[in-house]
């Protein structure tokens, strides 16, 4: 059975792609480049192990907590190749999924085209997760809920007394959950050291801003089902390059400092995204990120979302993310942690084309 277009992608790299020339449809914080990386001219480019270099999966499951024999991991191509060799893991045909959206298609499209039961759950921006619809979804083979936390696209977090409630019932129909936590700063605070039937899935593609370095990973508790998504991956793509591996291992040796890069975009970019707000305002309502290196705007009744993102490529050659690409509509994802004059300049060209005549 052939899968779904893939609606994000078509948007970036057969609409836009070649089009535009300023880019706030990113996720992730502004891009670093080869010159920030420690390289060796000794390493050898052999291959590295299916499941990732040992020391690298060590570091990577500190983050999580001191009793790394607790846990399992797999290093992958991103986090993406993480949650797609995870479904095909774990799911069956016949079994029940849930998901959230606005989201990313793959944690829908794929369950399905394995021939699973998809129910969708709307999480919409601010607003409290629905935990009343995810009891009354949840059913006899119900296998797993997906989850994104904090949220792309709208930055939404879910609260601990949230966690606890879908926690709860979850674990009463033996549920697995796995959050996407590419956005999540402190590890400790993952699902999988509060729910034993979960997985975390992470990468060094949004924090980082090293999204080419190809380098995610999954962790859990249950060393089980990592040794079937590495038995999985040994008929995708083998192992990873070792080259990435140890420039992503020297990365989270020194992770402080790209951390402390990350907060400094957000804490330069906020102000100017604010006045942006009002300035948009009533044509476009900031849902306030949560520490993302996005926001999301609702739009107005009286706009479409879809036709203000290809007016502004048409009239600026300026990126944003419609709603419309995450399974939403009336709303836009728009990056803010980039250099301050770019920002304000691309910001201008949006408030342009909503016929406001003040700048930023």
């Amino acid at each position: 059975m052939a899968i779904a277009n893939y609606t994000i992608q078509e948007w970036l790299f057969n609409e836009a792609h070649g089009h535009f020339d300023y880019d706030l449809a990113e996720s992730g914080v502004q891009f670093q480049h080869v010159k920030d990386l420690t390289l060796n001219d000794d390493w050898c480019l052999d291959y590295s192990v299916d499941r990732g270099d040992l020391e690298l999966r060590n570091t990577v499951l500190s983050q999580y907590t001191n009793r790394t024999d607790e846990l399992s991991n797999l290093i992958t191509h991103g986090a993406q190749e993480a949650l797609y060799i995870l479904y095909n893991s774990l799911l069956e045909r016949g079994d029940h999924v849930i998901c959230t959206f606005p989201g990313w298609q793959q944690a829908w499209e794929v369950p399905r085209n394995k021939g699973c039961d998809v129910s969708l759950l709307e999480w919409s921006p601010s607003t409290e997760f629905p935990i009343d619809e995810l009891i009354n979804s949840i059913s006899d083979n119900t296998k797993l809920l997906i989850l994104n936390s904090p949220c792309n696209p709208t930055g939404a977090i879910l609260s601990e007394n949230e966690w606890a409630e879908i926690i709860k019932v979850c674990e009463l129909k033996g549920v697995w959950i796995v959050n996407d936590e590419e956005y999540l700063l402190d590890f400790t605070q993952s699902v999988v050291n509060k729910y034993a039937k979960s997985v975390s899935i992470s990468s060094l593609s949004k924090i980082y801003g090293l999204p080419a370095l190809r380098l995610g990973w999954a962790v859990s508790k249950n060393q089980d089902l990592i040794e079937e998504m590495v038995n999985y991956k040994r008929y995708t793509t083998v192992s990873n390059s070792m080259l990435l591996e140890k420039s992503a291992l020297l990365v989270l040796q020194d992770k402080d400092k790209h951390i402390q890069r990350f907060k400094n975009y957000i804490e330069a970019g906020r102000p100017i995204l604010d006045k942006f707000a009002e300035l948009a305002s009533p044509h476009l309502s900031l849902v306030a990120p949560q520490n993302t290196p996005y926001a999301w705007f609702n739009t107005a009744e009286y706009i479409d979302s879809n036709e203000l993102a290809k007016q502004l490529l048409k009239q600026h050659k300026l990126l944003v993310m419609p709603g419309e690409v995450f399974g939403s509509k009336n709303g836009v994802r728009i990056t803010y942690a980039r250099e301050e004059a770019f920002l304000k300049q691309c910001l201008n060209m949006i408030l342009e084309t909503l016929n406001v005549d003040q700048k930023i």
